[in-house]
């Protein structure tokens, strides 16, 4: 999440500070709706292969109404009733797995 808000920071003519505030704000309401329905969203790519012993799930985030988006990675952790959000990953990375061989 961080490197995104700093590239938007950094990149005055892609929408600079201004811009990097309402991807976070964005990215803060889709966590949100995220807490109260994890179940909603299907599994990660990279479920199974990276960190076998948690179920991996993915939301998408398209903040804007066009381009690419990413995608937040995320397990459910059912005994403490909480969504544990691993990364905010753009979409045209690959997958973990594939990422670290």
């Amino acid at each position: 999440m961080n490197d995104q808000m700093i590239w938007y920071e950094t990149h005055v003519r892609h929408g600079g500070d201004e811009l990097a505030e309402r991807w976070r704000a964005k990215l803060h309401e889709a966590l949100e709706r995220l807490s109260r329905h994890p179940e909603r969203h299907g599994l990660a790519a990279e479920n199974g292969r990276w960190h076998p012993e948690i179920v991996l799930r993915r939301m998408l985030f398209r903040p804007w109404k066009s381009g690419r988006g990413w995608r937040v990675l995320f397990w459910i952790d059912e005994a403490a009733k909480t969504v544990v959000v691993l990364e905010v990953r753009h979409e045209g990375r690959p997958p973990l797995d594939e990422e670290s061989s």
